[in-house]
């Protein structure tokens, strides 16, 4: 089930684009589970607004789209967001929270089954990506027990000396834990980089799925945040676009 998420303060906008979505969803025959919210703060007080595509209106009161799409990026770079407006002139703004694209009011339905249409593409990708990386298993030494490890599980590995510090999320609990064992930086590297491993500085090599958030100087996951080394900051920054380019975030 795809979970769409609209974000207007007008009953009548939103009334509409539900309609067109669920006539999309009458003639490709595709379910979604629609909920809709009256304003930023009503999306962000829902403990269960996880949605796969996000609709949202720029012209709000108290936090406008942009805003909310900007607060949404600090945590979650997956969720795909289209905007729906009438401010047309705010459209370049939609490149600093990484936009699938924006929808002049009213919704005409050309415009709605193309970017709907470029949505689910990027979310099967997502999903073939996801699946063929799947399976992916090391044996990491964990003390006197060897361990088999599913490498999407693991978030980043540090360097101390000569041991690694595998931190690993258990996605059913969310929690995480660290393994530690020996072996070398460059070896780990070498291995991990054809599944989204990129190193960001000489310490760490960092799970690009794993990555809520870039700045300047830092990445974050989650609440956890990673220095960029200035020696890696190139080959970090090419590295991670070609990953979002070929996870299908599009420019507006």
């Amino acid at each position: 089930m795809i979970h769409i998420g609209i974000v207007d303060d007008q009953k009548e906008a939103r009334h509409q684009l539900q309609q067109e979505i669920a006539r999309f969803s009458d003639e490709y025959a595709i379910a979604f589970d629609v909920q809709e919210y009256d304003s930023a703060s009503a999306y962000l007080s829902d403990s269960n607004h996880a949605c796969d595509i996000l609709y949202l209106d720029i012209d709000m009161p108290n936090m406008s789209g942009m805003e909310l799409a900007e607060e949404i990026r600090k945590t979650n770079s997956r969720v795909l967001i289209i905007f729906c407006t009438n401010l047309q002139q705010f459209a370049i703004n939609g490149y600093s929270v990484s936009a699938l694209g924006f929808m002049i009011k009213p919704v005409q339905w050309y415009s709605l089954q193309m970017y709907l249409n470029r949505a689910l593409k990027v979310i099967r990708e997502r999903e073939a990506q996801q699946n063929n990386s799947a399976g992916k298993k090391l044996l990491i030494k964990d003390g006197a027990v060897t361990r088999l490890v599913d490498s999407g599980t693991i978030e980043y590995i540090e360097v101390q000396q000569h041991d690694l510090l595998y931190t690993i999320l258990d996605k059913e609990t969310g929690r995480c834990e660290v393994i530690k064992n020996r072996g070398s930086m460059q070896e780990i590297a070498a291995a991990l980089s054809p599944l989204g491993f990129v190193r960001c500085s000489a310490g760490f090599l960092v799970n690009m799925r794993s990555i809520t958030a870039v700045s300047r100087m830092n990445i974050y996951i989650g609440q956890k945040v990673l220095p960029i080394g200035r020696t890696y900051k190139e080959s970090f920054s090419d590295a991670f676009s070609k990953y979002l380019a070929k996870k299908g975030w599009e420019n507006p």
